[in-house]
């Protein structure tokens, strides 16, 4: 049911499993329409997916649209579906993340009356996607009306690789809920996973892809053990193709006793609360929405110089940064700080108040809807200067 004066957006995402992006649309639905500012149709090109079922659980518009196959296939039938919806429902503004949709988004607004403004929000740098998808977003990215990128990285690859003009492009953070480490859940999980008092949990949190280096992580851990052989233990929480060879190679290496893996997890808190430093050994990363969740709770992060990691990471007082693929000074890294309980506690500090004063939920629910509110206006002049003047009676 449309409510008077408040705009209905249709927000088209890939998916809706456990994913930074997915998460980060959860978080906005959830804070824009809580407040009553924005009313939500959520389409996603595949399954409803966990996030998707929790959305719909708590009463929002989810319309997964199931669609199988590649990436041209997901764009067609994407496509394909969103033209009906346009022609059936009014909408007054579209909302697309990641390639996939954006690129089913700027197709299905070809030739449509009217056509709703085009907000595309850019969360990666695409150097892991496939050669056409990239091409494709390529061509059609200045096809959007407004570009929101995570980070300042992407905004400029944004203009620099997608051709996009600069003034299209406007930089949003993420942001998270703020919270609190809870004593209680860290003692109980580090009991159930037979951590001493002293002992330092190392945490992996994310997809367990190639881009985000689950496989670096475990080079570091190997080196680790030889540099720093006690006084530590890793988790790798998370899912994704390289799980199943992640566990091999734990079996195989002599890590067994030192990392656990117990896949996705539908609430990370506890594990944050649990750990005692962040990993993100990341070959790519827009804006890492792992890093926010564990600065928020205190806990410093040792990841990769990569993309929009050093706009959150202060190197030396948040945590440290470490160049790409260098899983030598990785190991170095965490060697320092599993020593140095102090300045862990220090970094930790500092990262919590930089988490609250920069990446917070409600700024970034902010920003996005002072950016609807912008194309919003810029529609309506339109619209007011295309409208034939009104017939003049002598």
């Amino acid at each position: 049911m449309r409510r008077a004066g408040v705009p209905r957006v249709l927000l088209v995402v890939n998916s809706l499993g456990y994913g930074g992006t997915e998460r980060m649309v959860e978080r906005l639905v959830t804070a824009l329409e809580g407040r009553g500012d924005v009313l939500f149709t959520i389409v996603t090109l595949e399954g409803k997916g966990p996030i998707g079922a929790r959305l719909q659980k708590d009463g929002r518009d989810v319309r997964p649209l199931a669609l199988t196959g590649g990436a041209a296939r997901q764009i067609l039938g994407g496509r394909r579906a969103l033209r009906r919806l346009l022609r059936s429902e009014r909408f007054d503004l579209i909302h697309s993340f990641l390639y996939r949709s954006h690129s089913a988004c700027r197709l299905a607004r070809i030739g449509a009356r009217p056509a709703p403004p085009l907000l595309s929000s850019e969360r990666c740098l695409g150097d892991n996607r496939g050669f056409g998808i990239r091409v494709v977003n390529r061509l059609t990215g200045a096809w959007s009306d407004r570009v929101l990128a995570v980070s300042r990285a992407v905004a400029e690859t944004v203009v620099r690789r997608d051709r996009v003009p600069e003034e299209k492009v406007a930089v949003v953070p993420n942001g998270i809920e703020e919270a609190e480490a809870d004593p209680r859940r860290r003692s109980r999980l580090r009991r159930a996973l037979g951590l001493r008092d002293g002992d330092v949990l190392l945490l992996f949190l994310g997809r367990l892809h190639d881009e985000k280096g689950p496989d670096l992580m475990l080079d570091a851990l190997e080196r680790l053990r030889r540099i720093a052989p006690h006084g530590w233990r890793a988790a790798l929480v998370g899912d994704g193709p390289l799980r199943d060879a992640l566990a091999r190679r734990i079996a195989g290496s002599g890590l067994a006793d030192r990392v656990v893996q117990p896949g996705a997890r539908r609430f990370v808190g506890p594990w944050l609360d649990a750990a005692d430093l962040l990993v993100l050994p990341s070959r790519e990363e827009g804006m890492p929405v792992a890093a926010l969740e564990a600065m928020m709770r205190g806990r410093p992060v040792v990841g990769t110089a990569v993309g929009g990691t050093p706009e959150v990471v202060d190197h030396g007082r948040t945590g440290l940064l470490i160049p790409a693929g260098d899983s030598e000074a990785l190991a170095r890294a965490l060697a320092d700080l599993i020593g140095d309980a102090a300045r862990r506690r220090a970094m930790g500090a500092e990262a919590a108040a930089e988490a609250r004063r920069r990446f917070t939920l409600e700024r970034m629910a902010d920003a996005t809807l002072a950016e609807y509110r912008a194309l919003l206006r810029a529609a309506e002049a339109t619209l007011a200067k295309s409208a034939p003047a009104p017939a003049r009676i002598d």
